[in-house]
C-alpha cells in the first residue's frame, strides 16, 4: 500500500479495503464461534464489526508493505469438535471470497468487460486511474479475494496453519513444530518473508502463488 502514496485515492481505497476485509473476516469467525458455544469472542468484545478488535498488528504491517495481510486470529474450539473447528477457521475466508467475487461481478457489469488477469501488485500500487466506482469495486473485490485465499495458506498465524495443527496428530514432532511456529512466532516471520522478499523472481513467492489461484477464479466469475 505504501507504494500507492503517489496516488492518494488508491492509497485511501487500499487502506479502507484492507480494514473492511479483515474486520469482516474476524467478525464472521467470532460470530460463528459464539454460535458454536464459545463465549471468548463475546467476552473480548469481538462480536462487533470494529476494526480495532479484528486487525492484527503484524498483518497490518504486512499489508502496508506487501499489500496483503491477515486478521487477528480467533481462538478455535477444542480438537474434539471437528465440525466447529472447520466452521470457525474457514468461515472468515468464505465470507471474504463471497464478498470479493460479488464485488468483481459488479465491476464486470459497470465496466462492461471482465478482467483477463489479476495481480497482487494492484494491492500494492493501486489502479492509477479510472472511474471512481470501478476503482472501488475492483480494489475492494480483489482485497477480499486475496485475503480470503491468503488465510487458507497452511502456515500459522493464518487460518490454514491453525487448522492444520488443530487437526494434526499430537505426536512429538507436530507438537515441536507447533511450539516453534505458533508459540515462538516463527510462523509470522516465515509468512512475512514469503510475502515480502522476492525469491528467484520479480515478486515474492506467496503473492505469485496467490496470483496463479486468483486469476482463473476471477476470470471464471467475471467472464474475462
Amino acid at each position: 500500500m505504501l507504494y500507492a502514496l503517489g496516488d492518494p485515492l488508491s492509497f485511501v481505497l487500499l487502506v479502507a479495503s484492507f480494514l473492511i476485509a479483515v474486520t469482516l473476516h474476524g467478525w464472521v469467525q467470532c460470530v460463528v464461534a459464539d454460535r458454536a458455544g464459545d463465549r471468548r469472542p463475546r467476552l473480548e468484545g469481538r462480536l462487533r464489526p470494529d476494526p480495532r478488535r479484528h486487525v492484527d498488528p503484524f498483518g497490518a504491517v504486512s499489508a502496508l508493505i506487501s499489500g496483503l495481510g491477515w486478521a487477528r486470529p480467533v481462538d478455535i474450539p477444542p480438537r474434539g469438535r471437528r465440525a466447529a473447528v472447520l466452521a470457525v477457521t474457514l468461515s472468515g475466508s468464505a465470507a471474504n471470497l463471497v464478498v470479493g467475487l460479488v464485488c468483481l461481478v459488479v465491476f464486470r457489469v459497470l465496466a462492461g468487460a471482465g478482467l483477463p488477469a489479476v495481480s497482487a501488485t494492484l494491492l500494492q500500487h493501486g489502479t492509477g486511474g479510472g472511474a471512481f466506482e470501478l476503482r472501488v469495486t475492483l480494489l475492494f473485490g480483489l482485497m477480499n479475494v486475496y485475503i480470503g485465499l491468503l488465510s487458507l495458506v497452511p502456515l500459522p498465524p493464518l487460518d490454514g496453519g491453525r487448522l492444520l495443527f488443530a487437526l494434526a496428530p499430537r505426536s512429538s514432532g507436530w507438537q515441536k513444530a507447533e511450539y516453534h511456529l505458533v508459540e515462538q512466532n516463527i510462523g509470522v516471520a516465515v509468512v512475512l518473508v514469503l510475502l515480502l522478499l522476492p525469491l528467484g523472481g520479480p515478486q515474492a513467492l506467496l503473492p505469485t502463488v496467490l496470483d496463479l489461484i486468483a486469476s482463473p477464479l476471477v476470470r471464471l466469475v467475471t467472464g474475462g
